[in-house]
């Protein structure tokens, strides 16, 4: 699997929690997504078809989190992107994976071409690269 690459930072709201202001298990599932915009203006879609998550230590209210991600695989019309949450202190909160279908407008599957599987490759390498400190 690549790299993960911190994707996003979120602070645990209050209605996030459950009443002992730990994080509700559903509220992570919110935080599992990955920037896709530019591929639904080209008339593709990326829908979500499977989400399986496994929850290490709890989040707790106001506590600050990290999601990292990366794609993990790729099929012929799936896409898996494989996640990590952690605490800012890098424990690690939560890892998770969710499997994604190519579909265009109408909703049908489409093959993932070469062109497309090297574009979302090219972003992720460079964001990983853009991420590094350089020597």
């Amino acid at each position: 699997m690549a790299d993960l690459l911190d994707v996003a930072r979120y602070r645990v709201l209050f209605a996030d929690c459950d009443p002992m202001r730990i994080m509700y298990y559903g509220s992570y599932l919110r935080l599992l997504g990955h920037p896709f915009g530019h591929y639904v203006a080209r008339g593709r879609y990326l829908g979500v078809i499977e989400v399986t998550c496994r929850y290490r230590r709890p989040a707790r209210y106001d506590e600050e989190l990290v999601i990292r991600a990366a794609v993990a695989s790729f099929g012929r019309a799936r896409v898996e992107i494989a996640y990590e949450i952690a605490a800012a202190d890098g424990a690690l909160v939560a890892e998770a994976t969710t499997v994604h279908a190519l579909v265009d407008d109408d909703g049908r599957p489409q093959r993932i071409t070469a062109e497309f599987k090297a574009e979302v490759l090219a972003a992720q390498d460079a964001a990983l690269a853009a991420d590094r400190p350089s020597d």
